[in-house]
């Protein structure tokens, strides 16, 4: 993005508008105020009251019946999840290459064909959600906030001319993605104006004190101070990391991990307080079953644990039944104690 799309962006969400224009008509979307924002509500439960009333599906009923008739199955569930922890995988790749540029624009590749795969299933997931009960009512709570939002000469607009598709469309498109903002947040014209916030009397938007703030100037916000955090972290990225949004997600999931990591190690040291359980060389834990519960008691192990369940997993995989003294860290275990033993004896 250069300089002068930055420059209009910020300008753009500052404003607190949202400009439509259609042949010579020039309407302007403003937010709702926040007893608009009720009324919005309002009309979203009472077109999914009704829908209840009415016998129309939810979005849990909508995944029985996809279940039912094949469209949705636990396989595609599967997907879904290994995408995800693919393109987290390759998030943490890439930002340890980051001093291999060759290797990491082969990663980033695989990054974007893994993120379109996982668009393209999440969509077959939802391609029904317009006819729950949940779609409908969303359908309607928006056509009633355009209705009751956009401008044309300070008046309401009764939407002759100008379809209210249009606008609506016109409306959802105005809303930036996450890296549009990212770049935006971490660049000027916005780094000056956020970090004089504080100490200048001129505002950061142009709202209302009976209206919320846009989604882009939330959006705008939630990056603003996730960088100032990153810049207080003791374990700071370099600037290139940074400002790349790829390392920059793999940098976090690192984080994230370091301190799951730590937390698991310091619940397994208060869960095994008993002298015989401190001084055993492994420790078994039940998971629930759940993969999230799974996960967490993974983490307790550190890379050196992880790579002996890894070895012991390939060597089971491979010959089905392993008895414990085959299995290649526990005759490693044992070498290592015959060679200390034989240096001892030589040495008395």
């Amino acid at each position: 993005m250069k300089q002068h799309e930055r420059e209009f962006f910020i300008a753009l969400i500052r404003s607190s508008k949202v400009f439509v224009t259609h042949k010579d008509i020039n309407l302007i979307v403003k937010p709702l105020t926040f007893d608009q924002s009720v009324q919005a509500c309002e009309i979203y439960n009472t077109v999914y009251e009704q829908g209840y009333i009415d016998g129309m599906m939810d979005e849990d009923d909508l995944m029985s019946w996809m279940r039912h008739n094949d469209l949705w199955t636990d396989a595609d569930d599967k997907k879904i999840t290994g995408f995800k922890k693919d393109l987290e995988k390759l998030k943490i790749e890439i930002y340890n290459a980051r001093n291999n540029t060759s290797l990491k624009n082969k990663i980033r590749l695989y990054l974007r064909s893994g993120e379109l795969q996982l668009t393209a299933h999440l969509s077959k997931k939802h391609i029904y959600y317009q006819n729950t009960r949940e779609g409908i009512a969303s359908s309607e709570k928006l056509a009633w906030t355009i209705k009751n939002s956009t401008y044309y000469n300070n008046e309401l607009y009764n939407f002759n001319e100008v379809s209210l598709n249009y606008v609506v469309d016109e409306w959802q498109n105005s809303f930036l993605s996450d890296t549009q903002v990212r770049e935006l947040a971490r660049n000027e014209p916005w780094k000056s104006l956020w970090i004089v916030r504080e100490n200048s009397k001129s505002k950061l938007f142009n709202t209302s004190d009976d209206s919320d703030l846009t989604h882009n100037q939330k959006n705008l916000i939630v990056w603003s101070q996730m960088y100032d955090n990153i810049q207080e972290s003791l374990d700071c990225p370099n600037k290139d990391v940074i400002e790349d949004d790829d390392m920059l997600d793999g940098w976090f999931i690192i984080q994230s991990k370091k301190r799951d990591q730590e937390k698991a190690e310091k619940e397994l040291e208060n869960n095994t307080q008993s002298d015989k359980i401190k001084n055993a060389s492994e420790v078994f834990v039940i998971a629930d079953k759940n993969e999230n519960d799974i996960d967490r008691i993974n983490s307790m192990n550190n890379i050196h644990a992880q790579n002996i369940k890894q070895q012991r997993d390939a060597m089971i995989q491979k010959h089905g039944v392993v008895h414990q003294g085959n299995l290649p860290d526990e005759r490693l275990r044992r070498q290592m104690q015959a060679t200390n033993a034989s240096r001892g004896h030589n040495g008395g």
